[in-house]
């Protein structure tokens, strides 16, 4: 009889415990979605929560490529702090304005988070994960944006009048040549054989080879005459490798030298190689929102001129 008293004074306790601490008893605030994928060229989604009682606790993206710094905004449209580590309370915005990736998460309903996209330059999907929650629960989010569709070249400038020239000279080939007759030696030199115009585009922007994609759209590039820049009609393709163009003359010039009676030498032979550095601007186009991107940049040429041929003999 005592033990049913003890058992049913513990069960008064717990129905009076559980009626004045309703706060304990939260509603499930959680959303009945937790993967989305979002389109790159402008996507947007709104996330539905079956409650308010949340905030948006932490931010991870899946990258170790780079950092992001994001942007916080209150419910004023105040921003109130930048950093990596993104969060928010409450009410507000969270922007991500980088070259390659841009997107804001946004909540201005007690149930809602909206995610729009501006686009995803990347090659690859851009994925992060959103944990919301309060004191007694959280939800995973995961997010996913594809790529967006690739920006197409549209034209391309080069500062003509300020850049950098200089000519230097290089040693090509090295070679040791010996005349056991006792008479002169003729040796036949090809000194453009394997020589090229030697162009590459350099540029500090992180998107200036990914903003087309895989493409390498053949350009127009300048080149000196007469020792000033201008645009004579070479082209090339835009890329960050190195190009080896085809020289401007024919690389069948010969060089024909004599090697003295009982001598070896050394032959060397240097170009001098007329070099150019300029500044250029290439303008690109989104196909789908005419969106338009400029890359800035250095295009370097190095060209072959006069040969040189110096001799040293070995004894």
């Amino acid at each position: 009889m005592k033990t049913f008293t003890n058992l049913a004074a513990y069960i008064l306790i717990f129905l009076v415990l559980y009626g004045c601490n309703d706060d304990v008893f939260v509603d499930d605030f959680r959303s009945s979605d937790s993967e989305f994928t979002l389109d790159g060229n402008g996507d947007a989604t709104t996330i539905r929560f079956a409650s308010s009682n949340w905030d948006l606790i932490w931010m991870y993206t899946y990258d170790s490529e780079f950092s992001y710094q994001y942007k916080i905004y209150d419910a004023n449209d105040r921003l109130i702090m930048e950093d990596q580590n993104a969060y928010l309370k409450g009410f507000g915005k969270i922007v991500c304005n980088e070259e390659l990736i841009d997107f804001i998460i946004e909540r201005n309903n007690p149930k809602e988070l909206k995610i729009t996209v501006g686009e995803n330059v990347r090659n690859t999907y851009f994925r992060f994960m959103l944990v919301v929650g309060n004191d007694y629960e959280s939800q995973e989010i995961y997010v996913e944006i594809t790529p967006s569709d690739r920006y197409v070249f549209d034209h391309i400038t080069y500062s003509l009048n300020a850049y950098s020239h200089e000519w230097r000279l290089e040693e090509t080939k090295s070679f040791i040549q010996s005349n056991y007759w006792d008479i002169p030696y003729p040796c036949l030199l090809f000194p453009y054989k394997d020589a090229h115009h030697e162009v590459v585009f350099k540029s500090d922007d992180p998107e200036a080879f990914r903003l087309l994609g895989g493409d390498h759209p053949t350009v127009e590039i300048p080149s000196m005459e007469n020792e000033w820049l201008g645009m004579n009609g070479v082209q090339a393709q835009y890329t960050s490798e190195q190009q080896a163009l085809p020289l401007p003359f024919p690389d069948t010039e010969k060089k024909e030298i004599s090697i003295p009676p009982n001598t070896t030498q050394r032959i060397i032979m240097l170009l001098e190689c007329e070099w150019f550095e300029t500044e250029y601007t290439l303008y690109a186009v989104h196909p789908k929102n005419g969106r338009q991107r400029t890359i800035t940049g250095t295009l370097q040429s190095k060209m072959p001129g006069k040969c040189y041929i110096a001799r040293e003999n070995i004894k």
